[in-house]
């Protein structure tokens, strides 16, 4: 687990989400270069496959070209939209240019991504391409503290930047047998005497919602969380600390307290 000092300041990148429980979580928000190249490799993606499938319209109705053209502007509206909607409700908010840029698209709660959003978020950038080059959309991005364009502001979504890290498996937690924790038993103790039932009861839910959050969220509450019981509840030795996530630091705590919950 790394080790965040306590007097971290957010920057203007960042949005502080509170949880229900009152754990703080920051999220890292994508800027609109990101964005904008992100962007444009989908839309090139998009055209590609646009130009490739009006090449087939036109051979098919040669004879009729009024028709094929009518048919390629519809098709470029639905290729376009579907594009967008069908990869990031399906596909864990990400288009490809989301993907390779390392942006996601997550409810602005701190909650992934829902489908019926997507598709909303999407169906909206026939009003954030007018009057064209984006320019209402841009400018709804630049004029709102989270950089929400028009669309995410009508499907309560946003744009954040992700690190490329890959989460602990949830089975390999559950899996894990050994608790390191137990080999200090007076830290052990210190910990169940001075944790709520309130607090313990805070960290299971958290490791048992694990999937319904965001990975940004899960693991600046994960953060929030291990750090507050490494300052304030019961500091383990830092050689322990330094070899475990966040994740496993909470398994192992919510271990220990579970030994307790009896007396309570």
């Amino acid at each position: 687990m790394k080790n965040f000092p306590p007097n971290r300041l957010p920057t203007i990148a960042e949005l502080t989400i509170a949880t229900p429980e009152g754990v703080l979580f920051r999220l890292p928000l994508a800027g609109p270069a990101a964005r904008l190249y992100a962007m444009l490799l989908d839309i090139a993606i998009v055209l590609a496959a646009i130009n490739g499938l009006g090449y087939l319209v036109y051979l098919i109705l040669a004879k009729a070209p009024g028709f094929a053209a009518m048919t390629i502007t519809l098709a470029e509206f639905a290729i376009g939209f579907a594009y967008g909607a069908l990869l990031e409700g399906f596909w864990n908010g990400q288009t490809i240019g989301k993907r390779l840029f390392h942006l996601r698209v997550i409810d602005q709660s701190g909650l992934p991504l829902r489908i019926e959003q997507a598709w909303v978020r999407n169906l909206m950038r026939t009003v954030d391409a007018l009057p064209l080059a984006y320019l209402v959309g841009g400018i709804s991005a630049l004029s709102s503290p989270i950089m929400q364009r028009f669309g995410d502001r009508v499907a309560g979504t946003l744009v954040v930047r992700e690190t490329p890290l890959t989460a602990p498996a949830e089975e390999a937690s559950s899996r894990q047998k050994y608790n390191s924790f137990t080999d200090y038993p007076v830290i052990a103790m210190r910990l169940r005497r001075a944790a709520t039932p309130e607090l313990a009861g805070l960290i299971q839910d958290a490791l048992h919602r694990r999937n319904e959050l965001a990975p940004y969220a899960r693991r600046e509450i994960y953060r929030e969380l291990a750090t507050y019981l490494q300052s304030e509840i019961a500091p383990f030795p830092d050689e322990l600390v330094e070899m475990l996530s966040d994740e496993q630091y909470l398994t192992n705590a919510a271990g220990v307290l579970l030994a307790s919950q009896r007396a309570w």
